[in-house]
């Protein structure tokens, strides 16, 4: 009586090589990073969300003027709503969390919430919180 034996034929398995190829970032990554390679930051000397304070620190002006710009643009003009809902949304904090960029990961805020219902306010009122538009 012949026992057939048992053969194991050695295979071997490579894994397929992988190169690492290079993550580009996306065009919503490069344009948040431009934003903050812009310079301006939302400041700790805040009344609301630090847009003033930034703004003015960025300018190398008092925050009290950049305040009281976006104050009488929001009476007159229509537009200080607008844009400081645009700026509390796009310019970074100090930690450099940008609200736009959080949101757009997943991570909704409160202040986000607010920059943007501070835009749409402007937007459906768009002759400023006076109704004098550009008349003054």
């Amino acid at each position: 009586m012949t026992s057939t034996g048992n053969t194991q034929h050695s295979q071997t398995h490579q894994e397929p090589h992988l190169e690492a190829t290079p993550v580009r970032p996306s065009a919503a990554d490069r344009f948040f990073a431009a934003l903050r390679r812009s310079g301006p930051t939302r400041s700790s000397d805040r009344w609301v969300a630090g847009v003033a304070g930034g703004t003015a620190r960025r300018l190398g002006v008092d925050p009290l003027a950049v305040r009281v710009a976006f104050v009488v643009l929001s009476l007159f003009g229509g537009l200080g709503l607008g844009l400081y809902g645009l700026a509390w949304a796009l310019l970074p904090d100090a930690t450099g969390r940008i609200e736009a960029q959080a949101a757009h990961r997943g991570d909704v805020s409160g202040a986000l919430a607010v920059a943007v219902g501070l835009v749409v306010l402007d937007l459906i009122l768009g002759q400023g919180l006076l109704g004098l538009g550009w008349v003054f």
